[in-house]
């Protein structure tokens, strides 16, 4: 079995994809431990906390759900990242970021305080130790947890974004569950008998106001270090161990000065003002990821499917969300809303088909997705053409 290890490269034959469902491997054993006592520690905590404040961890459950539940769509209907992997591997990374990386982190945490307490002083810890041990911590063991999923399916790693993807996740997961936690610490000391309000804060400062520059994209960064190593098998083992352990560094760095007494905010804008450089490298980075992975795609496509199941125009488009888009707008604009819906599902089906030779190469399963996209072709332009106006991206047959 072979990979694509450069961009550009020449497809030399199918790709082999192991599943997250891998019982015969320690590591998939070692993660079910790992989520399993997670899961037993958080559930203690909301216990423990119900017993105090049961609206504030009842609404804050929801919320907090709520709030992981609008970037898994958004996931899911716009950037296709769902056919990056088969669903076990994404719950398999939320999970371990909310339950096994939060169990580990914990302890981890007071005891790496601890020791810096006592061998430089009180003070230097409570000034500088979130800033340190927070980075070091945390982003080392969510960034264990994309390596954890590695060993368990080597090959679905198989593009940076691919990688980018699992530890977006990861972080998402860890972030969520932490925030829980501060929401529940929150509501226990709140000043009032309130235990609205604290979860109304805890969402307004930890959720709007740093979300996005928050653990979700510092394990992105570090996981498109953790795809290069796994991707560009050609480069030398140096060079691909150097470069993820520069994008773990960059993720370390950001975590940093997000923590770090050198930016203290002042105030809420000050917030939303510290994190949004970090924000605008880290899109920076993921739009690299996405070129990466258009010039993948397009290489598969051009290797294993013909013009009549992907015009030379949407084999363009492949990889860039903004093209799609375009696409879809220009078929819901000259024929209708339904001719527009069948367009995007026929969008959708294209990638799919295209991850699917990448994965096997020519197989069953391929020639079934290219049934599909055949079917969905004709659905869209004898939608089509009911409504005057070209299609965009009509059939080359």
């Amino acid at each position: 079995m072979t990979t694509l290890d450069t961009p550009g490269a020449t497809v030399r034959g199918p790709v082999g994809v192991d599943s997250f469902f891998q019982p015969r491997r320690f590591a998939f054993w070692l993660l079910i431990m790992l989520l399993a006592n997670g899961l037993f520690s958080v559930a203690t905590e909301l216990y423990q906390g119900s017993q105090v404040v049961p609206v504030t961890v009842l609404l804050g459950l929801f919320v907090w759900t709520l709030y992981t539940a609008i970037p898994l769509w958004f996931f899911h209907h716009e950037l296709d990242l769902f056919a990056q992997h088969p669903p076990l591997g994404f719950v398999l990374a939320f999970a371990y970021g909310s339950l096994g990386a939060i169990y580990l982190a914990g302890p981890v945490n007071t005891a790496f305080l601890s020791v810096l307490s006592k061998t430089v002083s009180p003070e230097f810890s409570e000034e500088w130790g979130a800033a340190i041990v927070g980075p070091t911590t945390e982003e080392t063991l969510k960034i264990l947890g994309v390596i954890l999923l590695v060993l368990i399916a080597r090959t679905q790693f198989r593009s940076l974004l691919a990688a980018a993807s699992i530890g977006a996740l990861v972080g998402l997961g860890f972030q969520v569950s932490e925030d829980l936690s501060y929401t529940l610490s929150n509501g226990m000391s709140y000043s009032s008998a309130n235990e609205v309000i604290p979860v109304i804060q805890m969402v307004l400062v930890r959720g709007i106001l740093s979300g996005l520059w928050s653990h979700a994209l510092f394990t992105s960064i570090a996981a498109i270090g953790i795809g290069y190593f796994m991707s560009r098998r050609t480069k030398p083992f140096g060079v691909r161990l150097a470069v993820a352990a520069g994008f773990f560094l960059i993720a370390w760095t950001f975590h940093f000065l997000w923590n770090s007494p050198l930016l203290e905010p002042d105030g809420l804008i000050g917030i939303f003002l510290r994190g949004l450089p970090l924000f605008i490298l880290g899109a920076l980075l993921w739009w690299l990821t996405g070129r990466d992975e258009a010039t993948s795609l397009i290489a598969v496509a051009d290797a294993y499917v013909g013009d009549d199941l992907i015009t030379p125009e949407e084999r363009h488009a492949l990889g860039s969300l903004r093209s799609r888009r375009k696409l879809r707008r220009q078929a819901r604009k000259q024929h209708g809303r339904k001719a527009g819906r069948l367009y995007h599902e026929l969008q959708r089906k294209q990638l799919h088909l295209v991850m699917q030779y990448g994965q096997t190469g020519p197989s069953p399963k391929a020639d079934q997705d290219a049934l599909e996209v055949r079917i969905l072709r004709d659905r869209y332009e004898t939608a089509a053409a009911k409504t005057p106006g070209k299609a965009p991206a009509a059939s080359a047959r």
